[in-house]
């Protein structure tokens, strides 16, 4: 038999005016200052809008309603409109508990938990269309409207899910309710007064009921034991994953510190570009400012050639003079052929070094910028580490410059950097032996603490063995308890057998049958006795296994709680 769907609030109504103190409801509800503005015209038009409207939705069928009927209200139309919201609220609820109305009002409002029930007094409902009177009136029943809205939405399953308001046999048993004994108790107990009211003294159909919705819960109980353990053997497994593989927030960490480092050396890397393109912009302008300067000279020399052939065809010159200068300017002729081939040898040999010069210095180049990509790559550069911050292993080369020993700027290789170099490869080396050894040691605590996990493990599976026992003696004492209901049952049909075949012959041995009846009937309520104290037992006994199995699951729950948090802090 399923309860009636309706609010926990509202069946006080029709049960007593005391305020109840438990449940959502329970401290101080009530406030003695009204904060809305009930005396603005606008607020009290709104107010008024809504109640006649829903009054109208709802069909209230109170004669001559009209929207002024809530400016002005007489007293009957006032209480005709109250009864109605209340009956709308609470459709159980049967007016009259009280003789005077005013009380009543009050009493149903305190029910209600009307926050501003202390603000109504009997004086204006006795009066309640005065100016007075009306808007604190009005304000209440545009409440009671409010609430009457509401209602269907926290009736909605879809919207509140309030297990209070569900029938008993649509409870769901694999979700945890706080109060499920409670709600199945007083089911049994509405129940069972119900049929004793109705004469009967014997509740079979209410038990059997709770001991069905008992039974299921516990098959709920212990299908969440079972998906409980088997994410523990998930976690189990996955905790013995993770110590196998490494820590992905290790790897990430590792990768970002490698990450920052690469960005260090291509800051430095970058800055060390921008500096050598501006050194070669420089060596480029200073070159075509020396090309300029030799096209000058050299158009200076042929101005100064000409001048000198214009001086010469000026002057007059004898024949004499002309053979002399003629054989001069042969002979000068094959001197300056000469020197032509010369120029022209030495001019080709300095091609040929120039040549060899320029890929030397591209070797050199190309080394130098391998040089520093290795002390990027190595963390010598652009900040050397201790103790070698004093030092700058960085070099430049220059081609361009004139003088040789200007080419290479930075350090001595010889004397300072190769020396460095090498106490960096000693430090280095001893670092590496030092982390080794410090592996090791990980290693060695890595094991010890496996082996205690392994120990607390061993140290769990007998407690793992007394629940499954635990199980199986419950499931011995379920069908023992059934065994013996049934043979029970079998004993109660047999004795109704014997008294009917008893009456039949009432009229052959009627001293006989009343002794055979009396001595059945003790038989009887020795039997009864029995099985209800079979039945105070069994349940005494079911509630100890399931107390007993609820605080054997906390007490393993955390215990493997603490072993995870002691695996994820190792």
């Amino acid at each position: 038999m399923g309860r009636v769907v309706a609010l926990s609030t509202f069946r006080s109504l029709s049960w007593s005016g005391s305020v109840k103190k438990t449940g959502f409801l329970a401290g101080n509800w009530s406030i003695s200052r009204e904060t809305r503005p009930i005396k603005d015209r606008a607020y009290q038009a709104m107010m008024q809008r809504e109640i006649f409207d829903y009054l109208t939705l709802q069909r209230c069928g109170i004669p001559n309603l009209a929207l002024k009927t809530l400016q002005t209200p007489t007293n009957r139309e006032f209480h005709l409109i109250f009864q109605f919201l209340i009956t709308d609220v609470d459709p159980s609820y049967v007016f009259g508990r009280e003789k005077k109305p005013e009380d009543e009002i009050i009493l149903l409002l305190r029910d209600l938990r009307y926050p501003l029930v202390d603000t109504i007094s009997k004086t204006s409902l006795a009066a309640p269309g005065s100016s007075s009177a009306w808007p604190t009136l009005l304000a209440m029943l545009h409440w009671l409207v409010t609430i009457a809205k509401e209602l269907p939405k926290w009736l909605d399953p879809d919207i509140c899910n309030d297990y209070n308001l569900l029938p008993i046999e649509e409870l769901p048993f694999d979700v945890e309710i706080p109060n499920f004994p409670e709600l199945i108790t007083s089911e049994y107990v509405f129940n069972a007064y119900a049929q004793y009211m109705y004469g009967h003294d014997e509740f079979r159909e209410q038990d059997m009921e709770l001991e069905n919705m008992v039974e299921r819960k516990n098959e709920a109980v212990v299908q969440r034991c079972d998906e409980a353990e088997t994410r523990i053997r998930e976690l189990r497994t996955e905790i013995e994953k993770l110590k196998v593989q490494p820590s992905e927030l290790v790897a990430l960490d590792r990768e970002h510190q490698k990450c920052l480092t690469d960005l260090d050396k291509l800051s430095g890397l970058i800055e060390e570009r921008e500096a050598k393109f501006k050194k070669n912009r420089d060596v480029v302008e200073t070159l075509n400012s020396r090309l300029l300067a030799q096209e000058q000279e050299i158009a200076d020399l042929n101005q100064e050639h000409e001048s000198i052939l214009a001086r010469i065809a000026s002057q007059g010159v004898t024949d004499e003079e002309a053979a002399r200068m003629n054989a001069e300017r042969d002979r000068l002729k094959r001197v300056h052929e000469e020197l032509l081939a010369k120029a022209s040898l030495s001019l080709r040999a300095a091609g040929d070094v120039e040549i060899l010069s320029e890929k030397r210095a591209n070797e050199v180049d190309a080394l130098a910028s391998k040089y520093t990509n290795l002390i990027y790559n190595t963390g010598f550069a652009p900040r050397p580490p201790e103790p070698f911050q004093s030092i700058n292993f960085q070099v430049e080369f220059n081609p361009a410059t004139e003088n040789p020993s200007e080419m290479v700027k930075g350090a001595n290789m010889r004397e300072v950097i190769h020396p460095a170099m090498r106490k960096a490869l000693e430090m280095t080396s001893s670092a590496r032996v030092e982390l080794e050894n410090e592996k090791l040691e990980e290693d060695n605590t890595l094991d010890r603490l496996t082996q205690e996990c392994e120990g607390m493990m061993e140290d769990a599976e007998p407690k793992e063995n007394q629940l499954r026992v635990l199980q199986k003696r419950y499931e011995d004492l379920k069908r023992t308890v059934g065994a013996e209901t049934a043979a029970a049952n079998a004993e109660a049909g047999k004795l109704e057998r014997d008294i009917g075949e008893i009456q039949a012959s009432v009229a052959q041995s009627k001293i006989a049958l009343q002794s055979r009846k009396e001595r059945l009937e003790v038989e009887y309520t020795d039997v009864m006795r029995k099985t209800e104290h079979l039945k105070e037992e069994t349940k005494d006994k079911i509630s100890f296994e399931c107390n007993q199995m609820v605080n054997f699951k906390r007490d393993v729950t955390k215990l493997l709680e603490d072993l995870v948090l002691f695996a994820r802090d190792n």
